[in-house]
């Protein structure tokens, strides 16, 4: 197929993912980690009670498993999937909905299912950026085999390709685009945000089992995983950025594999474009494809939002609502769109360096982080219903002590408490827990 017709096969699939203006809708995907509650060391897939025996007990409550040969790797049930990361992070991914309450519903349901089988384990489910006691070379990798494939070609692209794969957690929150305009906003907004928002939800105090002093490792992380693949995106900030050059970052990218019979393929470092130079480019390859890029924004038939640690529930709504409040209501996506409409490419890197370093003291462009913060969380604010404003004082009230989720954990450190007392607030069983007696 020639290029120019495999940019349009993307550029139609952009334009028919969009969606109609007041019917916008927002997704949310969640990794947790299973540890041991005494020891706090991973759960691997194939332990006596381990990651695949989990799965069995909820597909024993109604949910619907998904094999890769013998392999049980995927459940469903209820508009939420569970599947697993590289290093058998549990992931829940909900479908998208009108409202954060929906949202919230969901993932209540999912924890009122799963929280009991690890209570009777003996285990704990963690909302963290990072395992908080296993070393990257002690973490199994689960059975998936795409994940084999990619952990070989990822492992000689960047040196924390694997703790990126094995060692980490985050949330994602999917919005909507109505057309090419909203599309190009959003992306470039959220781009261009990334260093501040990645800081503002930074959730990691601990990385390799000791404790991390930097900040938002997730950021540091990702620049050093594949810079094909990773990072921002330079093309959302071109004059010409829209669906087709998106399609360019795509396909002139090597996508590690394709799926062909059934079975997975490694293409090496063959670009998009290369290997469907000689064959027919079909949806299922398009939409293969375009799962293949993990940079901080991504874009399917939605934009993909990655940049947050995974956090515990109230901080993982405050996300939904924060980018609800800004991307949703269109005076605020005006507004920010102004905001950052002179930032460039090289001051986004730069910030992301900065943030690693300084945390919410680093600057983006002319933007103090501290305070850009907290102009946006005070923006977002006023996006939202009534009903939905409650959502965001979680990290509202944080921003507003100079702080974030991991500040609060290295002060509860600070004042003596042991690495257990200092993750209580993320331990979801307590969650499940203290809603049951309410």
């Amino acid at each position: 197929m020639k290029y120019q017709k495999q940019l349009d096969k993307f550029e139609n699939y952009f334009r028919n993912s969009e969606k109609e203006a007041g019917n916008e809708a927002i997704g949310l995907e969640v990794e947790h980690f299973v540890v041991d509650s005494k020891t706090l060391e991973t759960i691997s897939y194939s332990d006596e009670q381990g990651i695949e025996q989990i799965l069995y007990q909820l597909v024993s409550k109604g949910w619907k498993e998904k094999k890769e040969g013998e392999s049980l790797i995927q459940a469903n049930k209820d508009e939420m999937v569970i599947t697993l990361e590289p290093g058998g992070q549990l992931e829940v991914s909900i479908s998208p909905h009108s409202t954060i309450a929906d949202l919230e519903e969901k993932y209540f349901m999912f924890l009122d299912e799963l929280i009991p089988i690890l209570n009777q384990n003996k285990q704990l489910l963690l909302a963290t950026g990072y395992q908080v006691e296993n070393k990257i070379s002690e973490i199994e990798w689960n059975p998936k085999k795409r994940y084999k494939i990619m952990s070989n070609y990822l492992g000689e692209k960047g040196k924390y390709a694997h703790n990126m794969m094995k060692g980490s957690a985050s949330i994602q929150v999917a919005v909507d685009y109505i057309d090419e305009e909203d599309f190009i906003k959003k992306f470039r907004i959220t781009n261009a945000l990334a260093p501040a928002v990645a800081v503002l939800f930074d959730n990691t105090a601990f990385f390799e089992g000791e404790e991390y002093k930097d900040h938002t490792i997730r950021t540091d992380i990702w620049s050093n995983c594949d810079p094909d693949r990773a990072g921002t995106i330079e093309e959302a900030f071109a004059s010409d950025f829209g669906y087709r050059k998106y399609a360019e970052y795509i396909l002139n990218r090597p996508p590690i594999l394709l799926k062909q019979d059934s079975k997975f393929i490694s293409t090496g470092d063959m670009t998009g474009r290369e290997i469907f130079k000689d064959q027919e480019l079909g949806q299922e390859e398009l939409e293969h494809l375009l799962t293949m890029f993990f940079p901080d924004v991504r874009a399917k038939n939605f934009i993909e939002i990655r940049m947050m640690d995974s956090l515990p529930p109230e901080l993982n709504f405050a996300t939904v609502a924060f980018w609800k409040g800004l991307l949703y209501d269109k005076s605020n996506l005006d507004e920010v769109y102004k905001m950052i409409s002179d930032l460039t490419y090289q001051e986004v890197l730069s910030a992301r360096k900065d943030v690693v370093k300084r945390g919410l003291e680093a600057n983006l462009g002319k933007y103090q982080i501290l305070e850009l913060n907290k102009k946006l969380i005070q923006m977002a604010k006023t996006g939202l219903s009534d009903a939905e404003k409650e959502y965001i004082c979680p990290i509202e009230k944080l921003i507003n002590k100079n702080s974030n989720p991991v500040g609060e954990i290295r002060e509860k450190i600070a004042q003596g408490a042991n690495k257990h007392e200092a993750l209580s607030s993320l331990i979801l069983n307590f969650e499940v827990e203290d809603r049951g007696e309410e």
